[in-house]
């Protein structure tokens, strides 16, 4: 089981050595020793070292080594691109490399593809609060221009015509209110 709190964010190698038909590992950290040196390699058993816990399987051959690097959140897609066309043109490498560095390579477009996915749902998110934006200015605008239209094209002769009328309106409704309130109960039964 690893322990996060031991890691140390370095680079590590992990080197297999094969002598006498006994397998043996050594992990490099930083290119340098580490305390893991000529350990005896068991196909399925975990590699334990700084914090981490690495599962290897299979028969490695002398030779044959992995390298295990911290993520880098900001993988650049032709850097990851550029990186396995390199790892699918170097020759030389036994199988158990090629497949680490196919399924490193596949791993990175994985995690591109990810972040391109991320990106790209942000974009949308904020073009869509545009749009939203857009067509509420666009709302506020016709609005506006309604108003001042209303305000500048009125019938200046209508428009006076309907306030007197209204106004007239407005002043027999106070003089009939008026004359109902002088009005008591005896004043309404003899009159």
């Amino acid at each position: 089981m690893g322990d996060p709190s031991a890691l140390t964010g370095s680079d590590y190698r992990l080197q297999f050595s094969v002598s006498g038909g006994v397998t043996t590992y050594a992990v490099l950290r930083d290119g340098l020793p580490t305390a893991v040196t000529a350990a005896p390699y068991v196909s399925g058993q975990a590699v334990v070292v700084d914090g981490m816990t690495i599962a290897v399987s299979g028969t490695p051959a002398n030779g044959d080594s992995f390298d295990i690097v911290p993520s880098t959140p900001s993988l650049s897609v032709f850097a990851m691109l550029d990186g396995a066309i390199v790892g699918l043109q170097t020759t030389g490498r036994s199988g158990s490399q090629i497949a680490q560095a196919t399924s490193q390579n596949l791993r990175d477009i994985d995690s591109v593809m990810g972040t391109l996915q991320t990106a790209r749902a942000a974009a949308g998110e904020v073009l869509n609060r545009i749009e939203s934006e857009t067509g509420r200015l666009d709302d506020q605008k016709l609005a506006s221009q309604t108003e001042r239209s209303n305000a500048e094209d009125v019938d200046m002769v209508h428009a006076i015509s309907e306030f007197q009328n209204k106004q007239s309106g407005y002043d027999a409704a106070l003089k009939s209110y008026a004359m109902v309130q002088r009005l008591s109960l005896f004043q309404y039964v003899n009159g």
